[in-house]
This record gives structure tokens, sequence and C-alpha cells, in this order.
């Protein structure tokens, strides 16, 4: 048995299967139902900011044993999923903002985060600028517009080499249009 940080490999007496624990030591969601209160959008769940998820309940999922597979099952935060690089205090629910690693925007690999309400707190947002500094990785950070207390679009933000800033400063989405 070989055993390492967050990985353990046994094989199965007398089987010769290999059996990978990788998950079993992995961080749990919890009480954080972030992802599902409406902060990322999901169409096929009619979930978007300002609108959570239609099974997301005080207790967590209405139909967490049957949830689909896309993006339910599929779906992992940074917190959750990079526990040997995102501190606790960077769970969802408690920093205000779901972080996203490994994305693509406009052809950058970036680190994504979305606020939990309308901006991403201050702390937060200062540990994920020390944090992209340090990778040399760019940040896009969303902030949620708000129009008569609705949600209404977007913004982005850039934060990362020049030519990165300037492409988010130049970008336009379809949450920057609106129709009268």
């Amino acid at each position: 048995m070989t055993i390492g940080h967050r990985r353990a490999r046994n094989v199965l007496a007398g089987t010769g299967l290999i059996i990978d624990n990788t998950r079993m030591d992995e961080r749990q969601c919890g009480t954080c139902t972030a992802c599902c209160e409406g902060w990322l959008i999901s169409a096929p769940l009619k979930m978007s900011p300002g609108k959570p998820c239609v099974h997301c309940t005080a207790q967590g999922c209405a139909i967490y044993p049957d949830r689909p597979e896309s993006p339910c099952r599929t779906f992992r935060c940074a917190w959750l999923a990079n526990g040997d690089v995102i501190p606790e205090s960077m769970r969802p629910d408690r920093c205000g903002a779901v972080v996203i690693f490994d994305r693509k925007w406009n052809g950058w690999s970036i680190v994504k985060a979305v606020p939990t309400g309308v901006c991403i707190p201050e702390e937060t947002r200062d540990w994920l600028m020390a944090y992209a500094r340090e990778k040399k990785m760019p940040l896009l950070f969303q902030e949620n517009l708000l129009l008569d207390g609705k949600y209404h679009g977007i913004r982005n933000r850039g934060y990362g080499p020049p030519a990165f800033v300037e492409h988010v400063k130049n970008a336009i989405g379809p949450e920057d249009v609106m129709t009268l």
C-alpha cells in the first residue's frame, strides 16, 4: 500500500483489483449550497442570479440521490476539488464567491470567481488576486448588476497580465447586451 498526501491505493486481496481512495478524504459540500442558490447559471435547472435551483432547500438538495449528471454531479468548485490549495475560509458560503479553476475564457486559462451576492467581498478578492499573482494565472471575476432590486446582468472584471485585462475590458458578452 502506498499512501500519499491525498491518495491511498490498495490491491483488493485475492482479486488483483486496485482500489483508489483518492476521493475518500476530500472535502464535502456540507451545508454549503452556494452553487445551487442561483449564483451560477444553468438553463436546464432554470437557475440564474436571484433564481435558485428549484430543488434547493434550506436542508440542501431535495433530489440529491437523483440529481442530474450535468451540472450537479460533475461540477466541483475550487474549494471542494482543491482542498490542498484553497483554505477552509474560502468555502463559497463563507467567503462570498464560488471559485472555479481550470476554466477557459476567450482562449485564456483562468481562475474564475462568481459572487454569492452582488459582488465579491474585498478580503476574498484580495486572496484571489494574491493567488492569481503567485500562479501567474489571470483572474476573471464577476459583479452581479441590479436594476430596481432585481438582477439583470453581470459585469466581468479582469486581473492579471495587461493583455488579459485589456481583453476583458474590450470583450462584450451576451450579458452586456440589453433589449429595450
